[in-house]
C-alpha cells in the first residue's frame, strides 16, 4: 500500500491549485480524481472570469481570498504558461436603484481591497462598448478583470505538480475513507487502497459525499445549474468587456463573456438541483440566456451561437452564500474545501494557500523543496507562431505541418504533444481542452475522428476502445462495413 503525506479528492482548479502549492514543499502528496482527466467537472462548466473581488460581502471567505487569488493570476500565468486576457468588467445598470447597488460594490471594493473600480455614466458605457443597451444609465467599471479557460489553469496547475513530483492519479474514484488508532487515514479507491497523513477534500458537487465516507457529517452541497451558449468568433457587435446586470442576492446574473480564446460567452442560468450529475441543457434555460443577452446587447446575432453546455457549481448549504473551507470539526486532519462556488475560479490560487496553512496547523511540516521548478514550458501553439517559427517547427517535426482541426488550426503535432506531455491526454475532449481541437465553428463535425485516430494510435489502443470523455463514452462500437 503506497503511503503519502497528503491525499488531495477532486482534480478540478480548487484541488490541482492546492497540489501546484504543495508540490513547492517537500511533501508526498497525490491527487485523486474520478474521471478520465482534470478539470472537467464543475471547472469545465464555467465562464472563466477572474472577478478582482468588489463582489463578496465584506467578512466573508469569498471577501478575503477572491482578491488575493486574482491578483495572483498574472504571476501564475506567466510561469505556466496559459492564457490570460485582460477584459475588465461592466456591472451595468438600468435603474436609480440599479445606481444604488453599483454604490454598494464600489464600498465593497474599498473595503475589500479592489483597486482600480469606478462608477461610469450612461454616455461613457458607450464609448466602452458601443453596442451596449441604450436604456443603460451607467455601471461600475473594475478594470482589473482578466479571463482564463478554467480547465487550461487545472492542467497547468495538475502538470507542474506532476513536474515537481505529484502523482496525479485519474480513473481513482475514492469508495471509502477510514482513520486508524495510529491517526492515519487510509482511502480506499476503484484502483486500490492508500495512506496517507491528512485528506483534503476538493470533491466540487460531491465533497460531502467524500466527507461521508470518513464518518463526516459537517455540512451539505448542492449543485447550482447553469446553461451556457458559446458564440462564433465573428460576431456583428463585438465586446471586448465582461458584462453583468447588477446582481442578485443569489447569482451575479446573465453575462456576456469576451473568452481568452476570441468567442462570446453568454452565462449562466442558475438553478438549484438535487440531481449533481445533470448537466444537460434545457430550453427554458436558453431562451433565459438570450434573453439576458438581448437585455444587454439588444442587436447580438443568435444564430452565431455555435455550442451549449451546462455545468454545476457546488453550493454550500446554509453557509451564507461562502466558501466551506476548514479543517474537521469530528476528524482531524480532514481538511475540506467545499462549496467552491462562483468567484471560485479567481480564488483558487489563494484557497490553495490558505488549505496549506490549514495543514499546517494541523501539522504539517513544511519545508521547502529543494529544486522546485515554478515554470512550466506548454506546447507550442502552432496557429500564434510567425510563419518562419511555423517552417522551422514543421522542419522539426512533420507532424506539425499535417492540419487536424481547420476551424482552429490545430496540427497533429500539436495534439501528440497533449497525449504525451504532463498530465496527458486520454480522450477526445481531453485532446479538445489542450489544443482547441473541435471547439471552432464546425465543433468537431470535420476533426474528431482524426483526433480518434492519433489518440488510439499514439495510446496503443483500439479506435473502439477511445473514450469521447467519461469512462463507458466510447464513440465507436464496430464496423457496419468489412
Amino acid at each position: 500500500m503506497k503511503n503519502y503525506d497528503v491525499i488531495i479528492i477532486g482534480g478540478g482548479i480548487t484541488g490541482t491549485g492546492i497540489a501546484h502549492e504543495l508540490a513547492k514543499y517537500d511533501v508526498k502528496t497525490a491527487l485523486m480524481e474520478r474521471g478520465m482527466d482534470v478539470g472537467i467537472g464543475a471547472t469545465k462548466g464555467n465562464g472563466g472570469v477572474v472577478h478582482p473581488g468588489y463582489d463578496p460581502h465584506p467578512g466573508t471567505l469569498k471577501a478575503k481570498l477572491n482578491p488575493a487569488g486574482a491578483r495572483m493570476y498574472p504571476k501564475l500565468s506567466k510561469e505556466l504558461g496559459f492564457d490570460l486576457r485582460h477584459t475588465g468588467t461592466l456591472v451595468v445598470a438600468y435603474s436609480d436603484a440599479d445606481l444604488k447597488k453599483v454604490d454598494e460594490l464600489l464600498d465593497n471594493a474599498k473595503v475589500n481591497g479592489v483597486d482600480q473600480v469606478e462608477k461610469i455614466n450612461g454616455e461613457q458605457l458607450r464609448n466602452r462598448e458601443p453596442f451596449m443597451n441604450p436604456a443603460a444609465v451607467g455601471a461600475l467599471l473594475a478594470h482589473t478583470t482578466t479571463m482564463i479557460d478554467p480547465f487550461e489553469v487545472a492542467i497547468a496547475f495538475a502538470d507542474n505538480a506532476k513536474d515537481n513530483g505529484t502523482d496525479i492519479l485519474t480513473n481513482h474514484e475514492v469508495l471509502g475513507i477510514t482513520k486508524d488508532e495510529d491517526g492515519l487515514f487510509t482511502v480506499r479507491t476503484s484502483a486500490g487502497d492508500y495512506r496517507t497523513r491528512y485528506v483534503v477534500d476538493a470533491a466540487g458537487v460531491h465533497a460531502d459525499d467524500v466527507a461521508a465516507l470518513a464518518g463526516i457529517h459537517e455540512y451539505r452541497v448542492q449543485g447550482r445549474h447553469g446553461n451556457i451558449c458559446v458564440l462564433d468568433k465573428e460576431l456583428s457587435t463585438p465586446i471586448s468587456t465582461v458584462m453583468f446586470p447588477c446582481p442578485s442576492p443569489e447569482t451575479k446574473g446573465l453575462a456576456l463573456i469576451p473568452t481568452v480564446s476570441g468567442n462570446t460567452l453568454i452565462g449562466s442560468t442558475a438553478t438549484m438541483k438535487d440531481d449533481k450529475e445533470d448537466v444537460t441543457n434545457d430550453a427554458e434555460g436558453i431562451n433565459e440566456l438570450i434573453a439576458g443577452a438581448r437585455h444587454l446587447v439588444p442587436d447580438i446575432d443568435i444564430s452565431k451561437i455555435i455550442r451549449t453546455f451546462a455545468g454545476q457549481r457546488p453550493v454550500a448549504l446554509d453557509n451564507g452564500n461562502d466558501f466551506y473551507i476548514a479543517e474537521s470539526e469530528t476528524v482531524p486532519g480532514f481538511i475540506h474545501a467545499a462549496g467552491i462556488q462562483s468567484p471560485g475560479a479567481a480564488s483558487s490560487p489563494a484557497i490553495a494557500e490558505y488549505v496549506r496553512d490549514l495543514l499546517a496547523d494541523a501539522g504539517l511540516e513544511l519545508k521547502k523543496r529543494e529544486g522546485y521548478n515554478p515554470y512550466r514550458e506548454p506546447a507550442p501553439d502552432f496557429s500564434k507562431l510567425s510563419v518562419e517559427e511555423q517552417d522551422a517547427l514543421i522542419r522539426k517535426d512533420p507532424a506539425y505541418g499535417r492540419i487536424v482541426c481547420r476551424c482552429e488550426t490545430v496540427t497533429e503535432g500539436e495534439i501528440v504533444a497533449a497525449i504525451h506531455e504532463g498530465v496527458g491526454a486520454k480522450t477526445v475532449e481531453a485532446v479538445k481542452r489542450r489544443t482547441r481541437a473541435g471547439m471552432g465553428r464546425c465543433q468537431s463535425g470535420f476533426c474528431q475522428y482524426r483526433v480518434m485516430q492519433i489518440l488510439a494510435r499514439e495510446l496503443g489502443i483500439p479506435e473502439e476502445e477511445v473514450h469521447f470523455e467519461e469512462k463507458a463514452s466510447q464513440v465507436l462500437f464496430g464496423k457496419l462495413k468489412g
